[in-house]
């Protein structure tokens, strides 16, 4: 068979595994790129050196990188041989790749950082406030009262920047307390409401009343919580949110990235004590397991500050 017809039907069965869009969208990148490497057309004309220069092509990745096109194009060809689209297993063309695993503290927020991230949009949230009888500068004071309200919520679920910005208004319900989340996976999960992001959410609806811009008014009658621009019918993009976190990381002179507010819930959360099991719920991870090896040295050195507590010599 065709190596471009083997990726499509390899893709469709993806699909139906119910993988999420990213997903999808990495895997069809990872082996369309295989494809246009190498030399054949078909799956039974590959041999060693199809592999081999397509390693060599690869070579000059980040480790993380090559690993994970190792693992698709492993993935993609035990399919192939399964659905005998191919009289060879090539899989065992791909050897994996043995590595030691460093296991390294997440980078985290300090109290002090988040404070200071806030206090900036409270800077800009005034600044722009002053200047609203222009259409342009309400807008921005608009942008600014959604962005805190989008850091609250990245900070108080520890969910996703795709998560985030995709939140309707109708997962958020005020009787239960709780926000769901459309997770990886095409999956659900229901956050419980910190009473500090209830706060937040007062706050942004209480603001949200004053304007009386036609293009605002339009987006605040979005399905959305967070709606585009240009079509109140999609969820903002996850662009708008990073160009936020450059904005971000070039007051605070740090790296801030959307993630790096879900490594900070969840270290916090190890640091306040909760067990790993309902850790692992609210960041919506299919299984402990997960989410003990993601945060191995934070709960290590969580369990050794409390351990070394019991040590005496009186």
């Amino acid at each position: 068979m065709k190596i471009n017809q083997a990726i499509i039907y390899f893709i469709a069965a993806l699909e139906t595994e119910q993988l999420s869009s990213h997903s999808i969208k990495a895997y069809t990148q990872d082996l369309n790129q295989f494809a246009s490497v190498v030399s054949k057309a078909t799956l039974d004309e590959l041999d060693f050196e199809d592999f081999h220069h397509y390693f060599l092509q690869i070579s000059s990745l980040k480790i993380t990188s090559i690993k994970r096109k190792r693992v698709v194009l492993h993935r993609f060809l035990n399919f192939c041989y399964k659905k005998k689209m191919c009289s060879e297993k090539l899989s065992e063309y791909i050897d994996p790749i043995k590595s030691k695993k460093n296991v390294i503290p997440k980078e985290v927020l300090t109290r002090e950082e988040i404070k200071e991230l806030f206090a900036y949009i409270d800077q800009q949230q005034l600044g722009y406030r002053l200047k609203t009888d222009e259409s342009y500068y309400e807008y921005l004071y608009y942008c600014s009262i959604r962005n805190k309200l989008l850091l609250n919520i990245l900070l108080y679920t520890g969910c996703r920047a795709q998560e985030a910005v995709s939140i309707k208004k109708q997962d958020i319900n005020l009787l239960q307390n709780t926000i769901t989340l459309f997770t990886k996976g095409k999956k659900y999960n229901q956050v419980p409401i910190h009473e500090e992001l209830l706060k937040a959410l007062a706050t942004y609806e209480e603001a949200i009343q004053q304007f009386g811009d036609p293009v605002i008014l339009g987006m605040l009658k979005s399905a959305y919580l967070f709606p585009s621009k240009g079509d109140i019918n999609k969820p903002l993009s996850t662009r708008t949110l990073h160009d936020l976190m450059k904005q971000l990381s070039k007051h605070l002179n740090k790296h801030i990235y959307a993630h790096l507010f879900r490594h900070t819930f969840a270290s916090y959360c190890i640091a306040a004590n909760m067990d790993i099991s309902t850790i692992s719920s609210l960041i919506s991870h299919s299984n402990p397991a997960i989410t003990l090896s993601i945060y191995t040295h934070e709960i290590d050195a969580h369990n050794k500050q409390h351990q070394i507590k019991k040590l005496s010599f009186s």
